[in-house]
């Protein structure tokens, strides 16, 4: 996985909220375990504490595998396995042919990896931009730049080349639209219709 921007999202103000949250969970908990010591007249929790940094590890680590998911904070969530139908263009903008892969897309709060296969190649993102569309029909848009190997076999046809994609998500996050063309090696281009594979 890599790193990847949000648009309008600070990552830097979640931190310092997780900060403030660290330092007072792990007063509240120094002073529970004071409260438990008088209480119950075992020294077993007099010595007992909790740094600020542990806590912080903890919350950070729970943020990014899961609270940033919350509606509140309005990041998009693309994860999951996706169906594509995909057509490849001729400069006309016609169809020179259809092909069918399956894209995933792992995705956390701090990074992201988009892979693809179809029955000749594979590709994985280097590079990843997502934003939230602030239109009536609402979604997201992906934009990456990847990088595709032929499969063993398939190099007499195909090269290891680069590419660039863009996704336009629907609100729900159950279908999309993509645009991509490819370069260094596989001058192609075309779009890919995208559904969202149930879990």
């Amino acid at each position: 996985m890599h790193d990847y921007a949000i648009f309008n999202h600070s990552r830097s103000t979640i931190g310092r909220f997780l900060g403030v949250a660290s330092f007072v969970l792990a007063s509240g908990l120094t002073s529970g375990f004071a409260v438990l010591t008088a209480a119950t007249g075992t020294t077993i929790f007099a010595g007992a504490g909790i740094t600020s940094a542990l806590v912080y590890i903890g919350l950070h680590w729970v943020f990014n595998q899961q609270f940033w998911r919350l509606k509140w904070f309005e990041i998009p969530d693309i994860n999951g396995l996706w169906e594509v139908r995909g057509e490849t263009l001729n400069e006309d903008g016609t169809v020179k042919y259809h092909w069918e892969s399956e894209l995933d897309i792992s995705q956390k709060w701090e990074k992201i990896l988009i892979s693809q296969e179809t029955t000749q190649s594979c590709s994985n993102s280097y590079t990843a931009t997502l934003e939230k569309r602030n239109t009536t029909k609402g979604g997201s848009i992906l934009h990456y730049s990847y990088k595709n190997t032929p499969k063993t076999g398939e190099f007499t046809e195909l090269q290891n080349h680069t590419g660039y994609c863009e996704i336009k998500f629907d609100q729900d996050a159950k279908s999309g639209e993509a645009a991509y063309f490819n370069s260094n090696g596989r001058r192609t281009f075309g779009k890919m219709y995208l559904t969202k594979k149930e879990a």
